[in-house]
């Protein structure tokens, strides 16, 4: 029976007839009798059946409702064996949330060398790509599931404890994918979704800068992607692809916005990224003034009602910023029903966050969680959820416009031309890791770092001593006099000057300046909680950075110039010309 089962529900698509028959409940009671036996065999089928049902999106939401994910660590717990272990850690990544796969790092990082080890084993199988009874495909979607969190893509990237016969983890993912796209067969039900899970870790991958140039420099890998951007694509029927997948023409345009530089991608037709391009530039209205920095609300119309309040909320700050909505700056609501879709599509989004780099801030409205895709890319950021849509929370409403000044201070200096409004996906509110400070608290907090500046001592007049005879107050004034946020002044705990060079010099081009960023975000926010790093924030200190640095450059230069040792040289040598003219 159990036997059956394994291989009924092997078939995704017949998953919700097993989830309308109560089956995931009858399971977990069976595996509750049979653990507590230690029937390895029987504990070996069951959760074999619960890791397919896990593969159905419906799947999940039903065993998540179950708490299977308590159950299931229990059998890892107490079952040693080490198959069975394999099969919990998939449902395990199946089943959690972006924000249990950020928050259980230990975990999560046992799960992806095993899932990283199952894709070596089963690569070097050429004509099965079966390893240990798993198909390739199987541990690269659940991959695709656990990138949605940065740490967890760097993981994978840089410290992962698996063996691989390339040079980099980009290197072998590129190869799986060339090598794999020639030799199967089109006709094989599994090429599809595995070159799909494939394209979609590496559209993750392209969106990091260090790692595009090792895309863009294998011209065999841009070929197929073009190829595959273009191709039509017939989806199998019988192949069930999750919503976190996204489909493999929109990865492959996705890739190629990423990693060419001109934004020229040379394919025939009009592509994903294209498409977008120009429905976006058709949003920004031309009455914007070069003066203001302008924002984008997009919405579902279904949420009409909310977003009239949440325009009449930020058109009170209309002298801070314009505001873009539709049914105010369009004719007809008809192209903006169009954004809509293209938004929960993914597409606008996918532009204007990725490729742009412009900042967005969610907004959603009660429990609402945004759809596929979406949520692999919205789960890091600082968002607002209204709990209550008939009349939005006063609190939660100023947390929105904080949000919005905070990000807009940093791109208020732009023209027009790179005004694209920074808000593109609808967004919601818990602030569990970000709550703002009230605004007595705030006035404390100023009052207290007001003190501590008045007595840290007399102030140095740095112009005037060099940066490698700096002492620690030295560098804290420096922070202070460049209006550098001060956390990162506690982050980083420069003891002197020379520390303060030593670090300027790892940032001499935009590129490092990006790879630094990324890798002291994640660390600014296990410091503070949640809070956020933002661009501008982490750019106003490189700049400075770069500034010292090459002010020390100069200053090098200049004493070494009128050092008499040098002035003695070319004393000899003005000395010897003359005697030859």
């Amino acid at each position: 029976m159990l036997g059956v089962l394994v291989n009924y529900s092997n078939k995704t698509v017949l998953v919700p007839c097993l989830i309308k028959t109560e089956y995931p409940r009858a399971l977990l009671k069976w595996l509750r009798s049979v653990s507590n036996q230690d029937q390895s065999d029987y504990v070996k089928y069951v959760v074999g059946v619960i890791y397919n049902i896990s593969r159905h999106d419906n799947g999940i939401q039903v065993l998540n409702s179950l708490n299977t994910t308590d159950r299931i660590k229990e059998v890892q717990t107490y079952n040693k064996d080490p198959e069975i272990n394999i099969i919990c850690s998939m449902i395990m990544a199946l089943l959690s949330t972006p924000e249990q796969i950020k928050n259980d790092r230990k975990r999560m990082n046992n799960i992806l060398d095993q899932l990283l080890q199952i894709v070596v084993d089963a690569s070097k199988q050429s004509l099965s790509y079966l390893h240990g009874g798993w198909h390739i495909s199987e541990p690269l979607i659940v991959l695709v599931r656990l990138i949605c969190y940065e740490r967890t893509l760097d993981y994978i990237l840089q410290h992962a404890q698996v063996e691989f016969e390339t040079s980099s983890t980009t290197e072998f993912l590129i190869k799986i994918l060339l090598k794999f796209y020639k030799e199967v067969s089109a006709d094989d039900p599994l090429k599809l979704s595995t070159c799909t899970a494939l394209c979609n870790i590496l559209w993750s991958i392209s969106l990091r800068p260090q790692y595009k140039q090792e895309l863009q420099e294998n011209e065999e890998f841009k070929m197929l992607i073009e190829k595959i951007a273009t191709d039509k694509v017939v989806p199998n029927s019988t192949q069930y692809v999750p919503k976190y997948i996204e489909n493999i023409q929109k990865a492959a345009d996705g890739i190629l916005c990423n990693i060419d530089d001109n934004n020229q991608i040379n394919i025939s037709n009009v592509t994903a990224s294209e498409r977008c391009k120009s429905v976006v530039n058709a949003l920004v209205p031309r009455t914007l003034t070069d003066k203001k920095p302008s924002i984008m609300i997009s919405y579902a119309h279904s949420d009409n009602d909310v977003c009239t309040q949440l325009y009449n909320e930020l058109v009170k700050h209309n002298q801070q910023f314009d505001i873009w909505i539709d049914w105010k700056n369009s004719k007809t609501g008809y192209l903006w029903g169009k954004i809509a879709d293209g938004i929960a599509d993914s597409s606008e989004f996918v532009y204007a966050h990725d490729h742009l780099k412009k900042p967005v801030i969610p907004v959603y409205i009660l429990d609402d969680k945004p759809p596929g895709w979406l949520a692999i890319h919205t789960c890091v950021m600082k968002y607002v959820r209204f709990r209550n849509i008939k009349q939005l929370e006063q609190e939660k409403l100023t947390d929105l416009i904080e949000m919005i000044e905070e990000n807009l201070s940093g791109t208020s200096a732009q023209s027009n031309k790179d005004l694209l409004p920074p808000t593109s996906v609808p967004f919601h509110h818990e602030l569990l890791s970000v709550v703002q400070k009230p605004k007595e608290e705030e006035k404390e907090v100023k009052q207290k770092v007001s003190n501590e500046e008045s007595n840290s001592g007399p102030r140095t007049d740095l112009s005037r001593k060099p940066v490698e005879q700096w002492d620690k107050n030295d560098v804290k004034q420096w922070f202070q006099e460049n209006k550098i946020l001060m956390d990162l002044y506690k982050l980083y705990q420069f003891e002197d000057g020379t520390q303060l060079l030593s670090y300027a010099s790892s940032l001499s081009n935009d590129e490092k300046i990006e790879l630094q960023r990324q890798i002291y975000s994640d660390e600014f926010a296990e410091l503070y909680k949640g809070k956020r790093l933002l661009p501008h924030q982490f750019t106003t200190f490189a700049y400075a950075l770069r500034k010292i640095s090459s002010e020390q450059v100069k200053t090098e230069t200049k004493q070494t110039v009128n050092h008499p040792a040098t002035q003695n040289l070319a004393e000899a040598k003005n000395s010897q010309t003359c005697e030859i003219l």
